[in-house]
């Protein structure tokens, strides 16, 4: 994994708490701190050392800005980073940007121990500890479970496994960015295996995704065959390059906010022809088989469905996929299919919908 700098622009104005305002203080005699810096690391273990990234901030006894203040520290001063990080994270409001993020215990160079908020901390922080400041400490031993998981991976089970972590994680890291400032989302990926991020404009925040070609490796090494199977079904589900977008391979996303079904095309029935192929993994990769199994039926039976061809041709190739046996398919999965065969065949359900937009109807 990559060491990132955790960076902080510097501020003209000063630090504005969402709970009230740090107070100052006299700033402690620089020369006597950097001394007691260096007398701490001689007699004890060495510990990372940061520096306050902001104008003024005040050293709290407790994790929250309404906790008793210990020390006001200044832009530059150094800060050994103890380890402990707090359960809770506290909202930071520093200039135009809010952050939400943990409270970290640190040593000043004037020897006062007590908590500073992880986004006034500037300079390089260890991995696992980063990992804490960016996302606290709950979802950080997730994250890190999840890391030493991809590093190693042995046999199918624990490809598919691992997979499904990503999968998980993803989902916690997405709902988690919509508080965050934007920056943060390319730190927290640029930290984690596998794990790609983007902005979507029609969601408004940022998602987080999967790399299946990072898994390659691991799938091929194994002796199963799941995970490979596996593999290839993303592959086939995200063709472009094998990163879990937002939509696969059967929807087409023409600008921010229109996307159509490609229903029409045979695209639908050649991934339900491969997830038939992979259903004999179902003991290993069952979760994951059925969640892309609902994305396709999802698009062929949604009300609110978007075609990009026209209506004969979507009704047609619908009509096959149900005068072809898929055993991936269960009996709720065809009475759905035939129930939507029929909305379409009805006029008056029809002209509720759109197609042809290939032709700009």
């Amino acid at each position: 994994m990559k060491n990132g700098l955790f960076l902080l622009a510097a501020l003209c104005s000063l630090l504005i708490l969402s709970c009230g305002e740090a107070t100052v203080s006299e700033a402690p005699d620089e020369e006597d701190g950097a001394a007691a810096v260096e007398n701490s690391r001689k007699s004890g273990p060495a510990y990372p050392v940061v520096e306050l990234g902001v104008p003024l901030f005040q050293v709290r006894e407790a994790p929250d800005v309404g906790s008793r203040g210990l020390s006001d520290i200044q832009k530059g001063e150094l800060l050994e980073l103890l380890g402990p990080v707090s359960e809770q994270t506290t909202r930071l409001t520093i200039g135009e940007k809010t952050f939400y993020q943990p409270w970290l215990l640190v040593r000043t160079e004037a020897g006062t121990e007590g908590w500073v908020h992880a986004a006034v901390v500037t300079g390089e922080v260890p991995e696992g500890l980063r990992l804490k400041a960016l996302l606290g400490k709950e979802l950080a031993q997730e994250a890190v479970r999840y890391a030493e998981a991809f590093h190693e991976m042995e046999g199918g089970a624990s490809v598919v496994q691992t997979i499904r972590q990503a999968h998980q994680l993803c989902e916690q890291l997405t709902l988690m960015m919509q508080l965050q400032p934007p920056g943060m989302a390319s730190e927290v990926a640029r930290l984690l295996p596998a794990l790609s991020v983007s902005w979507v404009a029609s969601a408004g925040s940022w998602q987080f995704y999967v790399d299946y070609k990072a898994f390659e490796a691991a799938a091929h090494h194994s002796e199963n065959p799941a995970d490979d199977a596996l593999l290839e079904l993303y592959y086939a589900a995200f063709p472009v390059d094998s990163i879990g977008y937002l939509y696969p391979a059967w929807k087409l996303e023409v600008d921010n906010r229109s996307v159509f079904s490609l229903l029409g095309k045979g695209v639908h029935t050649s991934f339900l022809s491969r997830l038939d192929q992979t259903q004999q993994h179902r003991d290993l990769a069952g979760p994951e088989i059925d969640q892309l199994k609902a994305l396709i039926i999802n698009d062929m039976t949604g009300p609110t469905v978007l075609y990009w061809e026209a209506k004969e041709k979507v009704q047609q190739e619908l009509k096959s996929i149900l005068d072809t046996t898929f055993t991936v398919l269960t009996p709720a999965d065809t009475l759905a299919l035939h129930q939507s065969l029929q909305a379409l065949r009805d006029t008056a359900a029809v002209q509720e919908r759109r197609f042809n937009f290939r032709a700009g109807h």
